[in-house]
């Protein structure tokens, strides 16, 4: 599809993509259905922000790694991780290392696919549960789920369903590069993860709005209420 431009939006930092629908058409969804914001971004740049963003203005935050974190301290999980990749990845009190593990499975491409393999279909099972849980607010309107996961397409966490809304947080590399730094991470481990993940470029060009976040936290704010009400209540 053909990327659409509205120069006055881009001007003012957020780039239309896909069109959606005139929030004046009716939309054929189940009011108990939410609303679903996918946040995608490189690394270090402000997902979290935009995410807590959106749940100021009543969203229910998913985070997909926070979810998987959760998912990788069940005793089941813990043990087949301990069977795929040794002792070595667990501590001294028999959980998971997850540094340990990272430096096991983010240079080999087919561990780390046994990782995901282990972990993504409960994180997909998690994310699906809380969703059916969302109710419509006392108004009746939709509930709406901000979805932050890096590796979106490879969980399908919507049984193949799309994403009635997906953002990407855009922040120049070298941004980035400071924050990771700052957050105590080596040299070169920012360029190394992405490297296992699918492409910025692709992740960017997919978006309906991309939100430059190399700003302060006034310009983040301005830009997720213009992403509020023209992307997310007219859907609600």
């Amino acid at each position: 599809m053909t990327r659409a431009r509205v120069g006055a939006v881009a001007a003012q930092g957020i780039n239309l993509a896909r069109p959606l629908p005139h929030p004046e058409v009716p939309l054929a969804v189940a009011p108990t259905h939410p609303v679903t914001i996918l946040v995608q971004g490189g690394i270090a740049s402000g997902k979290s922000t935009v995410g807590r963003l959106l749940t100021d203005r009543g969203a229910t935050l998913l985070d997909c790694d926070r979810i998987a974190h959760e998912a990788l301290a069940e005793p089941a999980v813990e043990a087949a991780v301990r069977e795929a990749f040794g002792a070595g990845v667990a501590g001294p009190d028999g959980r998971i290392d997850r540094r340990a593990l990272g430096r096991v499975v983010f240079d080999d491409p087919a561990a780390l696919a046994r990782l995901e393999a282990l972990v993504h279909p409960r994180v997909r099972e998690r994310v699906q549960a809380a969703l059916a849980a969302l109710r419509p607010d006392d108004a009746g309107r939709r509930p709406v789920a901000v979805i932050d996961a890096a590796v979106a397409s490879k969980m399908r966490l919507l049984d193949g369903g799309d994403y009635d809304v997906v953002v990407f947080v855009d922040v120049e590399p070298e941004t980035r590069r400071r924050r990771a730094l700052e957050r105590g991470w080596a040299s070169g481990e920012l360029e190394r993860r992405e490297a296992r993940q699918e492409s910025l470029t692709v992740l960017r060009d997919r978006a309906d709005v991309v939100i430059p976040n190399d700003g302060d936290l006034r310009e983040a704010e301005s830009h997720v209420e213009r992403v509020w009400s023209e992307f997310v209540e007219p859907r609600r």
